[in-house]
This record gives structure tokens, C-alpha cells and sequence, in this order.
């Protein structure tokens, strides 16, 4: 059985992912301020299996598109934030990376390592390159997690906002399920991830009966969570 497992990962290693094709970029949406659109939900819905995580134009809000659905979380007052699926209103995005993905493979994500060390060591596992940006999503509960949902500005670029534009934000350390939805990019700081990291990642769960949805700051899996990951 041991030398079965060595053989499969020697098999995969090195197969490519579908491409991550990005749309602006956290540092000029964020702290440049080039905030227009850049691509419509109309143009990303012609082709099926859509993953996404990034921000509505003029950073109205954050976006998260999973299996073709869009999630848009929004705030008007930094007070509450409300996640709206598929809402025509809302039409396109400044700051997205997307990924088209019709089939998928999963494993245990490690839980003994840092969230970005797990991610990226069972992508190796599955036979994902990781050198190259790749798309995944966990389900899984969360014993603790940290999200936002951005209000029009950049509160790290601003640090001076009034209150009625700071992001709404929500902090738990119960047991929660969550779908984390992301992009793991090596290099990509500024771009596709923010300074310091290796993934952008997205959080979708249900409290108190409504879904709710946002850009994850942190979050800790209990042992148990399965990542999923492009099949090649």
C-alpha cells in the first residue's frame, strides 16, 4: 500500500490546473484606487463551472462565485452587511481572479499545519503544480475565522475613514460550517493575493438561517475539513 501511495503521487505531479485569469489587481484597486469595472457577471457566466473570489466595481462589496452562482456581500453602513445570490443589480467587478473548473478531486486537508502549508501540500498530493496559481475551496467548520465586507474603500490605504465607510466585520470563535473558496498564487503578492500571503480566499456560511459571505482575513478548520482541488 505504501509504495501504491508514492506511485500515485509520482503519477500526478507536475499536471497543470485550469488557468486563473485575473481581472485588476489588489494593489491598484485598493491602494491606487482604479476601481471601475473590468468584467461583467453576463461575460463570466457564458461558460459553465465559474470559481471566483474578488470585489464589486468601485468596491461596492465583495464577490465570491462558486460552481457559476454569485455571491455579492455588501454594507452600506459598516453596521450590517447583507449577501445577495445572483441579484441582477449587481452587474460586474474591479478586482476578480476566476477559474473555470468542471471536475474536481478532494482529500483531508492536513490539519496540523498552517492553513497556506496545508493548502498547498495537499495540491502537491493531488498532483497540482504549484508554482502556478490554482483555485480551491474547502468545506469544513471553523472554529474561529475573521471576515470583512469592503464599503467603498480600503481601510488599510484610508486609515482615516468615517464610520459609514469602514468594512462591516465579523469575528466568531464558535464551531461554524464554512465553504472557503480562494486562489492559492505563489508570487502574486499585490496582484492576486495581499502583501504577506499566498492566498485570497472567501468564506460562505450560514448563521442564524442567512447566508453570509465576505473576504476571510483568518480562519482555523477543525480536523475533518476536505479540499478540493481542479482534477487534471
Amino acid at each position: 500500500m505504501k509504495n501504491m501511495y508514492w506511485f500515485s503521487i509520482l503519477f500526478f505531479a507536475g499536471c497543470s490546473s485550469p488557468t486563473v485569469t485575473q481581472y485588476g489587481g489588489m494593489r491598484d484597486a485598493l491602494r491606487m484606487g482604479n476601481t471601475q469595472a473590468r468584467v461583467t457577471f453576463e461575460e463570466i457566466a457564458r461558460t459553465p463551472h465559474a470559481f471566483a473570489v474578488g470585489a464589486l466595481t468601485n468596491l461596492a462589496g465583495e464577490v465570491t462565485v462558486f460552481d457559476g452562482n454569485v455571491y455579492t456581500a455588501t454594507t452600506n453602513d459598516g453596521e450590517t452587511a447583507f449577501t445577495s445570490i445572483n441579484k441582477s443589480e449587481f452587474a460586474s467587478a474591479t478586482l476578480l481572479s476566476l477559474a473555470y473548473v468542471p471536475k474536481w478531486i478532494s482529500m483531508e486537508l492536513p490539519s496540523k499545519l498552517p492553513l497556506e502549508d496545508a493548502i498547498e501540500l495537499a495540491a502537491s498530493l493531488l498532483g497540482t503544480d504549484t508554482s502556478e496559481p490554482f483555485p480551491f475551496y474547502i468545506k469544513g467548520t471553523a472554529n474561529e475565522f475573521k471576515l470583512h465586507v469592503i464599503n467603498g474603500f480600503c481601510p488599510v490605504a484610508k486609515p482615516d475613514l468615517a464610520p459609514e465607510f469602514q468594512p462591516w466585520r465579523l469575528e466568531s470563535t464558535g464551531t461554524e460550517p464554512i465553504t472557503v473558496v480562494g486562489i492559492y498564487a505563489k508570487n502574486q503578492e499585490g496582484v492576486m493575493t495581499h502583501h504577506g500571503s499566498d492566498v485570497h480566499i472567501h468564506g460562505i456560511l450560514k448563521m442564524r438561517g442567512e447566508i453570509t459571505s465576505g473576504h476571510l482575513d483568518s480562519v482555523a478548520l477543525e480536523p475533518g475539513a476536505l479540499i478540493y482541488i481542479p482534477a487534471n
